[in-house]
């Protein structure tokens, strides 16, 4: 029976984390003894409550940090480190650690971890690699080695590994490809298609820069001047810093433009809107647009990101490009017309329902951890 050491770079239950959550209990329904290590640094944002009871799952809290952004922080955070890497290596060598797993790109201690113990890693790199993202051109040298020396790298889409690789100028003969596992969602489709007067437009995420929520709320301004019977529905505030981040950018208020606070009750999000919009200047694989699509919503996207090797254009879902406006402006309007819309919402449930049921995600991981 293996033991698998998974190291997380936080404590929630939403992207990396929960992904990561999933490949370990995976590999727990396999057999394998399962240690999931935890930053004690950084509040629990209910990982720890999610997989209590899971058998053959224990959890441990160290002071660690993910990576930062640039050089100078990055050597801080090995340095902070060092307690925790000495009291893994002990851990390994006392229970006889078979893989160790980091969860995401910025986990950089169970690279730094597996060549100190020379244990087989697998590192899932989730990240986006451009300049919204926060990457430092600094941290190229130390991403080059440290790619070089894991044993697999997972990407979670064609176009992800492609992004990495050139930016590191670098071929990574260690990569491997699995698509993240799709949320289900409880499909409901007949409301979405029936014509009504409101048209809702949403978003789901943090309320970053990088994901590029100006340009919607633009586009949708543009658009709610000639069709005053539509609504905007941003979801993911944590604070009153995030809503007022939101409202600087807009001169329209409630019932216009509505600011949601963050939420696990995705599906309840999905199934208040008609069209949900996903702006970012760069996405890897955002499972989101799946989650919405299982709803019966329409779902414009970005064209920056790998739902291109799942979704067709046009026909499933709209792609734009974050840097014309004119762009999502110009299917916004299309949208208005109920009948478009439907056709886009229907076609997508579809599509999304069925990677849903044919998704392989905990046979790979089981396969490439397990055995």
């Amino acid at each position: 029976m293996s033991h698998i050491l998974f190291i997380s770079h936080a404590r929630g239950i939403h992207g990396a984390e929960a992904v990561m959550m999933r490949a370990a209990k995976a590999c727990a329904a396999a057999g394998a003894r399962v240690t999931l290590v935890v930053p004690s640094v950084v509040p629990d944002g209910g990982m720890e409550n999610a997989l209590s009871g899971v058998n053959g799952l224990k959890i441990m809290a160290l002071p660690y940090r993910a990576a930062g952004v640039n050089a100078l922080r990055n050597a801080l955070v090995r340095i902070y480190n060092l307690y925790a890497l000495c009291r893994l290596a002990a851990f390994i060598k006392k229970e006889k650690i078979d893989v160790i797993y980091s969860s995401s790109s910025i986990t950089i201690l169970g690279a730094v971890l597996a060549k100190q113990t020379g244990v087989r890693h697998i590192w899932h790199w989730h990240e986006p690699v451009d300049k919204h993202f926060g990457w430092h051109p600094s941290m190229k040298n130390l991403y080059r080695r440290l790619a070089q020396r894991a044993d697999t790298i997972v990407f979670i889409s064609h176009t992800q590994q492609k992004e990495w690789e050139e930016t590191l100028n670098l071929r990574l003969a260690n990569a491997r490809i699995v698509y993240n596992p799709i949320k289900p969602v409880e499909p409901v489709l007949s409301d979405k298609l029936m014509p009504h007067e409101e048209v809702k437009i949403g978003f789901i995420g943090h309320f970053e820069q990088r994901k590029n929520i100006g340009l919607l709320i633009r586009s949708f301004e543009r658009i709610h001047a000639q069709h005053a019977n539509c609504s905007l529905w941003l979801c993911g505030a944590t604070g009153e810093a995030d809503r007022q981040y939101i409202q600087a950018m807009t001169s329209l208020r409630a019932p216009e433009v509505n600011i949601l606070p963050q939420t696990s009750e995705v599906a309840q999000f999905y199934h208040q809107i008609d069209i949900l919009v996903l702006p970012s200047w760069r996405e890897t694989m955002p499972l989101v647009v799946l989650e919405a699509m299982q709803a019966g919503v329409c779902v414009l996207q970005t064209n920056r990101s790998g739902m291109s090797e799942l979704l067709e254009g046009g026909k499933e879902t709209l792609f734009f490009s974050p840097d014309r406006p004119e762009e999502l402006e110009h299917l916004l309007m299309n949208c208005m017309d109920s009948d478009y819309r439907s056709r886009i919402a229907q076609a997508g449930q579809e599509k999304a329902l069925y990677l849903v049921k044919n998704q392989q995600f905990d046979q790979q991981i089981q396969t490439l951890l397990c055995e």
